[in-house]
């Protein structure tokens, strides 16, 4: 099981990492033609802090790993904090009634973020 955890963990840090820093460096006109509607319905401010926010997760899920002075609990935590970023995602995406694959990769991330968390935060306690 910690290999299958270990491979949504970097699959989240992947991919959150990489989408997060888009929303961090790209012009809105750019994320928008890239395929990001949903950004049409954010200020520009709120989608640099959605990007920041995804990236400063995708480092907690890995960062302790590295860094041995970091607790293992800011796992858990990162990917506590992704999960609910999802949430909101899956919420916008509904909202909005965008097309279905949107939904279902916004909530495949949440899964995953979820059992990520449970793991890890189990895993934590159990060395405290």
């Amino acid at each position: 099981m910690n290999k299958l955890t270990w491979t949504f963990q970097i699959l989240l840090a992947l991919v959150f990492g990489l989408f997060g820093a888009q929303k961090v460096v790209m012009p809105i006109p750019d994320l928008i033609e890239f395929g990001m509607w949903w950004i049409e319905d954010f200020p520009a401010w709120q989608v640099r802090v959605i990007g920041a926010l995804e990236v400063l997760g995708a480092v907690g899920l890995v960062a302790p790993y590295g860094i041995k002075a970091l607790p293992r609990m800011i796992v858990p935590l990162a990917a506590g904090g992704l999960a609910l970023t999802m949430i909101g995602a899956i919420a916008t995406h509904v909202q909005r009634q965008d097309p279905t694959p949107s939904i279902v990769i916004t909530s495949v991330l949440f899964v995953l973020s979820v059992v990520v968390a449970v793991r890890r935060f189990k895993e934590a306690r159990a060395e405290s």
